[in-house]
């Protein structure tokens, strides 16, 4: 008979009958035996089974992942009776104690865990796999040899399911089996195949649960895998320290990277084909105390959205980028900090430039999706091909739209401005916190005010926000209070139903799923060219923008809010509450309006 989350998850269609009765073929109907296998193989996210447990037996969900554990509780409850019931503690209160369990259902169990430590105990559920590791990092590893090769031996089906079909060349003289020696590794025993099959995993495991990047991290006593998945880092290995050598070295030689080399950082890429997707991965090494550091960038070319209404802009936002995005000539600035979207916002608008009739041409470090039509160039630091030698010589090339990468120093921001003014359109990004800075920023690193206003069309601020999950969303009623202290005033969300995200299996748990950019416009009209001529500053600037109706991100953000896409702690998260000069442009603006339908009610 078929355990009941077996069942749960066939009616759900996160799994096929052939993957259950292969399981049970194998390992016999037990839930947790079919919870570890779901789990290792890649079918099921490790907190999804979490969440269908906490469903079955009606309790809680703990994620073990991101609580933490208090070293004390190892003396509260014993080892072997930990280990026995499948039970790990996370928090000890004079009358209750509070638990994960892998099989929470055992009542048993619970009746065992209660006597031994004479107190109440609540049961929350947790994936097995994931009580096994809080064990071991409570109570110490056991048997980490065996356990360890089990656990890589596990993976040696997923060499299957990714195929690496190029990476860059590992060395000149230097053949793969070379490197297979320098393994420093006491677990000799330990063949490659598994090594292989268990970073293939975690590999195709991210690609397939949106993920990110990917971090490698060395410690003191273990190696610990984290993903980044809608802009945040959670945790889902924690490794002997002994397979440390291994598993990097195979990341590395996929990479095309030199293993032999530790002290130095070294930047690589992988090409694989994962469930017949070509993915891209950006990889980077990075020598620490404790080894090297490795974080593989996943660029999903497919995924990419190349329709900026896809990406979430207002409309008139949109209006106005676009204006800038179809001038003849002039620069189009993206700003906003790492990993913000911009690298697909700049994508997506030369996207909709990239005709047969028009030549462009890219400088970027690195690049990141290979476009056809478009002529890209990867800058090297190490070959001094630098961005400002890149626009030179794409000059050169009879462009007609530029991209630049990114706009760091003076050199490169002279020749985009000179680029700009002779009849080319240029687009670049910049770092700073809003688009009214960038007047500034640019002023400061050595543009003249005359220059940055004859050459800039428009600039854009962007921001990542999280969106509720649409399966689990559900009404959220924030009190004055909440919003005030976010800096909102509670009449502007009047008629409005916000909402949260309850945490469900498609979330894993988060309340949210995917993310959607917020934007801020500034388009460069003549009195805003005539300001920053006379050097006006940041905050003059957004203002004028206010009034010619940009809106601020934290405007968008809120709107967002008002339609049900995110939540206020999000907003407070990512944006920066907007300044008293803004708030009372804004009134003005409303006065202004209010006295012209005024007005038009007496002509009448």
């Amino acid at each position: 008979m078929l355990s009941r989350l077996a069942m749960m998850l066939l009616e759900s269609g996160m799994v096929t009958q052939e993957d259950i009765d292969r399981i049970v073929g194998e390992y016999g109907p037990g839930e947790i035996e079919m919870a570890d296998q779901l789990v290792s193989t890649g079918i099921v996210p490790e907190d999804l089974i979490t969440e269908f447990l906490s469903e079955i037996y009606s309790v809680k969900p703990v994620y073990l992942n991101e609580t933490d554990i208090g070293e004390a509780l190892r003396e509260e409850l014993d080892e072997d009776i930990a280990r026995k019931y499948l039970v790990i503690p996370f928090k000890s209160e004079p009358m209750y104690f509070h638990v994960a369990m892998g099989s929470p259902g055992d009542l048993y169990a619970i009746d065992e865990v209660k006597f031994a430590v004479g107190k109440e105990v609540v049961v929350y559920a947790s994936a097995p796999s994931a009580v096994r590791r809080a064990q071991n990092d409570l109570y110490g590893k056991q048997d980490a040899l065996v356990s360890v090769k089990d656990q890589l031996e596990e993976y040696q089906e997923e060499l299957d399911d990714l195929e690496v079909v190029q990476s860059l060349e590992v060395g000149e003289d230097q053949e793969e089996d070379e490197y297979e020696d320098d393994f420093e590794d006491e677990y000799s025993e330990l063949s490659a195949g598994p090594i292989v099959g268990f970073v293939n995993s975690i590999i195709g495991k991210a690609v397939r649960g949106e993920v990110s990047d990917i971090h490698v991290e060395p410690y003191e006593k273990y190696l610990r895998i984290r993903y980044r998945r809608d802009g945040k880092c959670f945790v889902v290995r924690k490794l002997p320290k002994k397979v440390q050598p291994q598993i990097l070295s195979r990341l590395k030689i996929m990479a095309g990277m030199n293993i032999a080399e530790k002290r130095k950082t070294q930047d690589g890429r992988i090409k694989a084909v994962i469930d017949g997707r070509s993915i891209d991965f950006r990889v980077s090494a990075v020598p620490t105390v404790n080894g090297e550091k490795i974080v593989l960038r996943i660029l999903d070319r497919g995924s990419l959205e190349f329709d900026l209404r896809e990406l979430g802009f207002p409309e008139g936002a949109l209006k106005v980028f676009m204006q800038g995005v179809n001038a003849p000539y002039g620069i189009v600035l993206v700003t906003g900090p790492t990993g913000s979207g911009k690298t697909t916002t700049l994508y997506s608008a030369l996207s909709s430039l990239n005709t047969e009739n028009r030549n462009i041409h890219t400088a970027e470090e690195p690049v990141e999706y290979n476009i056809e039509g478009l002529t890209q160039t990867q800058i090297d630091f190490s070959m001094g091909y630098d961005f400002a030698s890149a626009l030179r010589a794409i000059l050169r090339q009879d462009p007609n739209i530029i991209m630049v990468g990114e706009i760091r120093d003076l050199e490169t921001a002279s020749i985009a401005i000179k680029a700009a003014l002779t009849g080319h359109l240029v687009f670049s990004t910049i770092h700073t916190n809003d688009a009214p800075s960038t007047v500034n920023r640019l002023v400061d690193i050595g543009i003249k005010p005359f220059l940055v206003a004859s050459a800039v069309r428009t600039i854009m601020a962007q921001r990542l926000v999280r969106k509720i999950c649409k399966k689990c969303r559900r009404p959220r009623q924030y009190s004055d209070q909440e919003l005030l202290a976010a800096g909102i005033d509670p009449a502007e969300l009047a008629g409005y139903t916000t909402y949260e995200g309850a945490g469900c299996a498609s979330c894993g748990g988060s309340g949210y799923r995917g993310r959607i950019g917020l934007y801020e416009v500034l388009a460069i009209d003549k009195n805003i060219k005539q300001a920053i001529i006379e050097k006006a500053t940041a905050s003059r600037i957004r203002v004028m923008g206010v009034r010619n109706g940009m809106r601020t991100l934290r405007m968008d953000a809120v709107d967002k809010m008002k339609n049900g896409v995110t939540t206020l702690e999000e907003v407070t998260r990512v944006t920066a509450e907007d300044d008293l000069d803004i708030k009372r442009a804004l009134e003005a603006l409303k006065g202004e309006t209010a006295g012209r339908k005024s007005g038009e009610g007496h002509s009448a």
